[in-house]
């Protein structure tokens, strides 16, 4: 489709971001001048980028929830790999078993891990018609829970073991496969609970200690951008170029249901490049559907060669996803505003001293690369989509 040709919210696009390139990169230079001769808007200290560590009476006390003593107090603790968010353990315990301890490091949220076990929870009443299996918590002793408080203000979970390496690149249409699996199963999960991570549309809500103007001036003024500054006033350049549309798709009424929200493919895992099981469903929402797709494109856009992949991701998708010609046509915005929510959730954890800022300064140039990828080619990916996904409308 011609972008000359394209109708509704997307046909403005070019001109506003033109528009607001200029501001964005005027007013930076701007502010930045007079901050410097103030103060900057400071991140508080977080912890380092990567595994996060908790002390050691802390994982004890999160092993007596789930584990009898024997053997809670036998077991052997390591470090998982990858991974920003929680910190996360292998439990080995002495019988030769491997478990997973997970301690989120959420701000204390207890209402999104809620949400997360509920959705998890309806999920492996459909584990028999799956061809994957997602992840299963041990029940807490006594309360039969599959994640407990801790005094920390912390929850806590010890999920069973699933085999398999991360797929990375290697089988991006069997990973299509399972994610447009997943998106079916997930069209069936119906949650009480209002969801406690906000859509993507409202990206300002992509962690609780960010704000629109925090965001922005902490791009602005801190430094620690610097290192990365052609990129993170790019990103924030379209992020602005592109506020209006999300507000006319969420008026427009895209489909919507509780999505993973987070599924690319560093949270797939693989044998023999099947996969063998799907991970980390803690950014479960109430979302756009079509977010599932995009969320893992967004990961494929940032390799050498992406559209081969993409390709291949949509070909898998295909054979169980739906979507409508919609849906379709605006997924490179879709894809984008992944992005952009990286580039604020981050902020906010920085700024929530969950993390340091480095996880955003050693990324916005990657990031600033997928967006520039994806605007250059939109038509490319619309069209690769039209060809191998039957619109259901």
């Amino acid at each position: 489709m011609a972008l000359a040709t394209r109708t509704g919210p997307g046909l403005m696009r070019q001109p506003i971001q033109i528009a607001h390139n200029k501001r964005v990169l005027s007013l930076g230079v701007r502010t930045r001048r007079l901050a410097r001769a103030a103060a900057t808007l400071q991140a508080p200290a977080g912890p380092p980028t990567g595994q996060h560590t908790i002390s050691t009476q802390l994982q004890q006390e999160a092993l007596a929830h789930f584990l009898d003593d024997p053997p809670a107090s036998q077991c052997v603790l390591t470090p998982t790999s990858g991974g920003v968010n929680n910190c996360c353990l292998y439990v080995d315990t002495p019988n030769g078993q491997r478990y997973v301890l997970r301690v989120y490091n959420n701000g204390n949220r207890t209402d999104k891990v809620k949400y997360e076990h509920e959705c998890l929870r309806q999920l492996l009443l459909q584990q028999a018609d799956l061809s994957f299996q997602v992840p299963k918590g041990l029940p807490a002793r006594g309360s039969g829970d599959s994640h407990c408080l801790l005094t920390s203000g912390a929850e806590c979970c010890i999920f069973e073991l699933i085999s398999g390496d991360l797929a990375k690149t290697t089988s991006p249409a069997e990973v299509g496969r399972a994610t447009g699996e997943l998106s079916r199963a997930m069209s069936k999960v119906h949650m009480d609970q209002v969801s406690p991570i906000a859509p993507y549309s409202e990206l300002f809500r992509a962690h609780h200690a960010v704000t629109r103007d925090k965001f922005f001036n902490m791009v602005a003024t801190n430094p620690e951008f610097d290192a990365c500054r052609e990129g993170i006033d790019y990103l924030a350049s379209e992020i602005l170029a592109c506020e209006q549309l999300w507000l006319d798709l969420d008026a427009e009424g895209l489909p919507k249901q509780v999505i993973h929200g987070d599924l690319h493919f560093d949270n797939v895992l693989v044998v023999s490049d099947v996969v063998s099981g799907l991970l980390d469903f803690e950014f479960a929402a109430f979302d756009w559907r079509a977010m599932e797709l995009a969320v893992a494109l967004s990961k494929y856009v940032g390799e050498a060669d992406p559209l081969p992949l993409c390709q291949d991701f949509v070909t898998g998708y295909a054979l169980h996803g739906q979507l409508t010609e919609r849906e379709i046509e605006v997924m490179p915005d879709l894809i984008n505003l992944r992005i952009f929510s990286n580039a604020v959730y981050f902020v906010g954890r920085a700024l929530a001293g969950e993390d340091s800022l480095s996880s955003l300064t050693t990324r916005a140039g990657s990031y600033a690369k997928r967006v520039k990828w994806v605007n250059t080619n939109r038509d490319a990916i619309v069209a690769a989509i039209k060809q191998r996904l039957h619109a259901t409308a």
